[in-house]
């Protein structure tokens, strides 16, 4: 968060996370409910408190952080629903973020159906500059760096994941007769963090090699920069760091096919929604099971498939 929206948070509630906003939010819902207050006196409190994110946030994260507050009143026996029926703020929120989302998603596909982009193919390719080390390294640049982005780029196309995941926390482990990706990051806490790990070409000790060998690169790039290694980051400070250098170097690596590091889970979720089906699964099954999501909306929402 900015120094801005901190300063922001303490003028206006005293703390200065949206963590520490939704406890105070708990305690004077609990205050509320014990008096058994009217329930425009409820939904008034709730409107105080989440203008913390609706105007201190960008309207794509707005839905997100509404997640802290739904499950606030949840645990503490309120109904989600109601409490925000009556704000027409709220839903007017809501509706901004669905016609962004709608308008987003046609772009998308627009885009990825003029791509002709063939997962498998493009992982073999990559695959091949691994092993050959036949990359294309120009002169600013240092061959263990660019090595690194191919190893990223080609693990996050092969099994799907984010790129906290990738960099930092997805590990695959037998489990049964199958294999699964553990250290799955999810923003809510209640849902599950592990799913099998279905990969695109890769095998399961190539995956895992690349693993290792990107991880050691980016503790020995940690090093060098006098920061704490890998183990130590958080997943945000993951992210910070690394992944604007890494978003522009998909691009290139892609020329230009790839927008960003994200997208690649996306054409993950189309290559997979074919190799992976079993029996009559629906491509939304098949979606909601290898990308891991917690409601099948998310898979179909997002994770189209598109050929």
């Amino acid at each position: 968060m900015s120094d801005t929206r901190i300063a922001t948070f303490k003028t206006v509630y005293g703390v200065g996370t949206v963590k520490e906003v939704s406890e105070l939010f708990r305690a004077d819902y609990k205050k509320l409910k014990n008096k058994k207050n009217g329930f425009d006196e409820v939904s008034g409190l709730f409107n105080k408190y989440v203008l913390a994110i609706t105007f201190l946030y960008s309207i794509p994260s707005i839905k997100n952080n509404l997640g802290i507050f739904r499950k606030v009143i949840n645990e503490e026996g309120g109904i989600w629903k109601e409490t925000v029926k009556s704000s027409f703020y709220i839903f007017d929120v809501y509706k901004a973020v669905s016609d962004s989302t709608e308008q987003k998603l046609i772009k998308k596909e627009e885009n990825q159906k003029g791509l002709e982009f063939n997962v498998i193919e493009e992982i073999k390719r990559v695959k091949t500059l691994l092993d050959t080390r036949t990359y294309d390294v120009k002169k600013n640049q240092k061959e263990p760096q660019v090595r690194a982005y191919y190893l990223a780029y080609i693990k996050a196309l092969a099994g799907g994941r984010r790129f906290a995941e990738v960099i930092k926390t997805a590990t695959i482990v037998k489990k049964g007769s199958g294999y699964i990706f553990r250290g799955i990051l999810k923003k809510d806490r209640s849902q599950k963090n592990e799913v099998e790990a279905n990969l695109i070409v890769l095998t399961v000790d190539e995956y895992r090699a690349y693993t290792k060998e990107l991880r050691s690169f980016i503790n020995a790039k940690l090093k060098a920069t006098k920061r704490p290694p890998l183990k130590d980051l958080t997943e945000s400070q993951v992210n910070s760091i690394f992944s604007k250098v890494f978003n522009d170097a998909i691009k290139r690596i892609s020329d230009g096919k790839v927008p960003n590091f994200h997208e690649l889970r996306h054409y993950y979720a189309i290559e997979g929604t074919e190799l992976f089906k079993v029996g009559t699964e629906s491509d939304k099954d098949v979606r909601y099971r290898i990308l891991g999501h917690h409601m099948k909306e998310d898979s179909t929402r997002t994770y189209k498939t598109i050929k």
